[in-house]
């Protein structure tokens, strides 16, 4: 059987030109080469990437037998996440670390996280500056990473909340990148720097490093502290619902935390930021949702927008399987030095799935459709779909409620903000700037404020220690 065919251009020219935009990379790359091609970047080896869904669902079947997702990730990951996370296992390794978070990711169980998410979010609205454009990346990051640290890890004490604010926020932010150094080039420096290395000790890794230290230090300590809490089975947040189990080591859990962390800030903060841009841009879609907020009976629609966003503007541009043995894919043969691409950004974008496939029309998905059909993957698919993708989706029509019920957003000009390659995540080139004001009353020439209509509007925000969700409260 023949190899997938090439993309003939240097791998310096192909890393260059998916560095400016990988989606339209791959998406000519399809036009020109078909479904299935190979693609070259330096310093990451061989990409095969598949564009076609009844064979992507082929790549995720493989995932019982041949396909390795934890082996792929793990030479750019497991520096920061750990040898025992979700995202750099395979086997019965992965099995456990799956069956470990299965319940506390259990769908009921995450419905009781909203109210919280919402109070986190209106407090976040209440600082925003009226009147003027402001990104709104930053102030959705300031919110994912808040619903992590409150609803995830359960920190109480204030200064503790504060620290890791400041380090994750910044590790997150500025040592992201580090994830892609290749892993020869991270040894080479830890040995240096053990031997007194200047160069090592200045280098960004180093500072990155240090900065991983001093989390986990914390992370280990909150852990013991979570441990010895007499309170523990009171407790509803994710960190006390995994020590409740009774299963995980130290390490498990430090390894867990940093992986919903860095799965779920960026993803989902990012996500949410689109959402306001093409909002901000479609006044029918914005008053169609308002509309079905404002009535306060259902959120069909506003699930559709959640979904839609997620197709026009998903936040990573593949998911990717190294295989323990050769793969036979549509009559072309993927040998085991080949990574295996499934392609979610010209999947979502294939005309032959999706109508007017450019546009954002939520109503695409109010046609009894389910969420997992093939044209639809941000989230991945097969066993190895992101477990954290419905508490993703609940955290999305939390805010997106919450921020379109208190203010009006506009759009500086007409003109769609493009999509910017950040560490891995496709994100607003401009970080959705837009104009944020009081959002006007139908009908009248007042405007409708959060402190007289909202008894959440002085709800703890970032700054504060409000405790985190208690069993009583999530079931609620």
């Amino acid at each position: 059987m023949a190899l997938p065919p090439p993309v003939r251009l240097p791998a310096a020219v192909q890393t260059a030109a998916f560095m400016a935009d990988p989606t339209m990379f791959l998406e000519r790359c399809r036009s020109r080469y078909g479904d299935v091609f190979e693609a070259r970047f330096l310093g990451m080896g061989r990409f095969v990437y598949v564009c076609d869904p009844q064979l992507i669902k082929q790549v995720f079947a493989a995932d019982r037998d041949i396909g390795l997702a934890g082996e792929a990730r793990k030479p750019f990951m497991e520096a920061v996440l750990g040898s025992q996370s979700l995202l750099t296992t395979d086997g019965e390794q992965w099995e456990r670390q799956r069956k470990l978070l299965g319940p506390p990711f259990h769908g009921e169980r995450i419905e009781g996280y909203r109210e919280q998410i919402e109070q986190i979010a209106a407090a976040e609205v209440e600082r925003w500056p009226r009147g003027m454009a402001i990104p709104l990346r930053p102030r959705m990051q300031a919110i994912t990473l808040e619903v992590i640290l409150r609803l995830i890890f359960g920190i109480e004490d204030a200064a503790r909340l504060e620290r890791l604010r400041s380090l994750l926020s910044t590790f997150t932010e500025t040592g992201h990148w580090m994830f892609w150094m290749p892993s020869f080039v991270k040894d080479l420096i830890d040995r240096t720097a053990r031997a007194g290395g200047a160069v090592a000790r200045l280098s960004p890794w180093t500072r990155v490093q240090r900065r991983l230290d001093e989390i986990d230090s914390l992370l280990y300590d909150e852990i013991a502290r979570r441990r010895a809490d007499h309170g523990l089975h009171d407790r509803a947040d994710i960190l006390s619902l995994l020590i409740q189990g009774g299963e995980a080591g130290d390490t498990e859990l430090r390894d867990e935390l940093m992986t919903l962390l860095m799965a779920g800030h960026e993803t989902t903060a990012t996500s949410l930021s689109w959402a306001f841009e093409r909002l901000a841009r479609h006044p029918q879609v914005m008053a169609r949702l308002r509309a079905e907020i404002d009535g306060g009976e259902s959120e069909e629609y506003l699930d559709a927008v959640a979904k839609e966003t997620l197709r026009i503007r998903p936040v990573i541009t593949d998911v990717i399987r190294a295989l323990r043995e050769p793969m036979r894919l549509d009559g072309w043969e993927i040998p085991t030095n080949r990574f295996v691409a499934p392609a979610i950004v010209t999947v979502h974008r294939r005309g032959d799935i999706h109508d007017d496939r450019l546009e954002f029309r939520p109503e695409r998905f109010l046609s009894g459709r389910s969420e997992t059909f093939s044209g639809w993957i941000p989230f991945g698919g097969g066993r190895r779909r992101c477990i954290g993708s419905h508490m993703a989706l609940l955290e999305m029509k939390a805010v997106i409620r919450t921020v379109v019920a208190r203010v009006d957003l506009e759009a500086p000009d007409a003109r769609d903000e493009r999509a910017r390659l950040h560490h891995v995540t496709l994100i607003p080139a401009r970080g959705a700037l837009l104009t944020v004001r009081p959002r006007a009353v139908p009908g009248t020439d007042s405007t409708w404020t959060t402190t007289s209509a909202s008894p959440s509007a002085a709800t703890p925000g970032p700054s504060s220690a409000a405790p985190p969700p208690r069993a009583a409260t999530a079931t609620g």
